[in-house]
């Protein structure tokens, strides 16, 4: 679908750094040294006339004096150079750059004048350019960290082009905390050349991507966007976040990228229409990718829940209501199976409640009697795993020893319980396989933990049933969309 082949921008063999710095406290030194650290595979060739090398490489004076052929610049110096050295690049036969320089549309008509400058030297030279504004590029499989932030991503099937790089980049940070690897990242800035319609086709296309997430604050031309989301996502899922859907977010996005940013309910049918799932918040689009990157879709909207306690299940099937989701009663089988695992005096219903059972059993039972029931499309394991790994109490003195060992016994068990591979993460994982369901486990576990469950079981948590209620909808919605798009 890609009008223009964008592989020597993401994956480059040779680099010229322009306005590389030996000043720690200036981006020509800090993407450098990301770029170098990041194990890139390709060539990186430093451009300062001022210094004749910068962290052990030879700098050169200009481009021009690069004695190899090179596939991408970085600009990182001020903005009224941008022209001159676009205008230097296109004479050595370099077909892509990234400007990361700033101080162009978003500031102004004076800027927006020297942007449309850079506009035309680079058309002029048969060049195509990522921003300006912008803060950077990602790609796994050249080892290219050409970036501000020091973000080192997890490797993974996402990928992401954002018009703001702090957001986006923060997203790389995130997913490394919580087990979501990411293939690409570009960070847009201004589109001042190539758009998010553009990084939109290349992921399309981009056998590395399987999810394609976006912060989006505006576009030039809405119907070429819609046109081509529409066709991406029945292949391959979307999740966008909207910024400037206010009257006072649409001034900010101005003042920051330059976008105009639109009616806000046009754009939400607009997007609806088109497939692609729009998030809310920024937790919301990491969320989303954790999922759509490592489950099955569900078949449905009809949801099972398990919990160990009836609060969490009330609170839950009310999230699932406000958000489209059905939560179907248990028809007698279901219940005559449960019946023999959980005490007599269980509500019978959907959500199945455990009544504070504790023992891992009946939670592995209960939850594989859910999944092979086909009256559900998904199921929301609530208390899969307890977060607690150690007994907290009170350090007060003069405790009577017989509770001191109980308290250190106590200890001791839920430490080498933690440490143990923990049976109901690692069935859930297997029943995902089998019944081809999305089955999200929710649990109070650190940040961390949910990475680990990912990794070790692959299995996709939230931290709270909120999240995971929200992601199973977007789901539910996306699978409608599909089966709407093929009849």
């Amino acid at each position: 679908m890609n009008d223009v082949n964008l592989e020597n921008l993401f994956n480059p063999q040779s680099i010229a750094m322009i306005g590389a710095s030996a000043n720690p406290r200036k981006w020509g030194f800090i993407i450098l040294l990301n770029i170098l650290k990041g194990n890139f595979k390709g060539n990186v060739y430093p451009v300062n006339p001022h210094q004749k090398s910068i962290l052990g490489y030879r700098c050169y004076a200009s481009v021009s004096d690069i004695p190899a052929a090179l596939d991408m610049a970085i600009i990182t110096t001020p903005a009224k150079a941008v022209p001159a050295l676009i205008d230097e690049c296109g004479r050595k036969g370099i077909r892509f750059v990234v400007v990361i320089s700033s101080d162009f549309s978003e500031t102004g008509p004076e800027g927006a004048r020297l942007e449309q400058e850079v506009i035309d030297c680079a058309r002029r030279n048969g060049i195509r350019f990522a921003g300006p504004n912008s803060m950077g590029i990602f790609s796994a499989r050249s080892g290219l960290h050409a970036q501000m932030p020091p973000v080192m991503p997890l490797i993974g099937g996402v990928s992401m082009f954002s018009q703001s790089g702090n957001l986006g980049f923060q997203m790389l940070g995130w997913g490394a905390e919580e087990g979501v690897g990411f293939s690409k990242f570009v960070s847009s800035g201004n589109e001042g050349d190539l758009s998010s319609v553009d990084y939109l086709r290349y992921f399309a296309d981009d056998q590395d991507t399987r999810v394609i997430l976006g912060y989006l604050e505006g576009v030039d031309d809405g119907a070429e966007l819609i046109h081509t989301a529409k066709a991406i996502s029945k292949h391959k899922p979307i999740i966008i976040l909207k910024g400037g859907r206010t009257a006072s977010g649409g001034r900010a996005a101005a003042s920051h990228t330059g976008a105009m940013a639109g009616a806000s309910k046009i754009w939400k049918a607009a997007l609806r229409q088109a497939g692609m799932i729009e998030v809310s918040t920024s937790q919301g689009l990491l969320d989303c990718a954790k999922a759509f990157a490592n489950y099955p879709l569900p078949q449905g909207n009809r949801v099972g829940i398990i919990t160990r306690g009836g609060g969490w299940g009330v609170i839950t099937v009310d999230g699932c209501e406000e958000n489209r989701l059905v939560v179907p009663p248990l028809p007698q089988k279901v219940i005559h199976k449960l019946d023999k695992i959980l005490p007599k005096y269980w509500s019978r219903g959907n959500p199945v409640d455990l009544v504070a059972t504790i023992a891992k059993d009946p939670y592995i039972k209960c939850l594989e009697i859910l999944a092979a029931w086909d009256g559900v499309d998904a199921i929301l394991a609530l208390g899969a795993k307890r977060g607690m790994d150690s007994y907290p109490y009170s350090e007060e003195v003069n405790k009577p020893k017989p509770l001191v060992d109980a308290i250190t016994l106590a200890t001791e068990m839920i430490q080498q319980y933690a440490q143990q591979p923990d049976p109901v993460l690692m069935h859930l994982g297997q029943l995902v396989k089998r019944y081809h369901k999305p089955i999200i486990a929710v649990s109070l576990a650190s940040q961390l933990s949910h990475r680990s469950f990912l990794e070790a079981f692959q299995v996709v948590s939230y931290p709270t049933p909120e999240r995971a209620v929200r992601v199973l909808s977007h789901m539910a919605d996306y699978t409608r969309f599909l089966n709407s798009s093929s009849e």
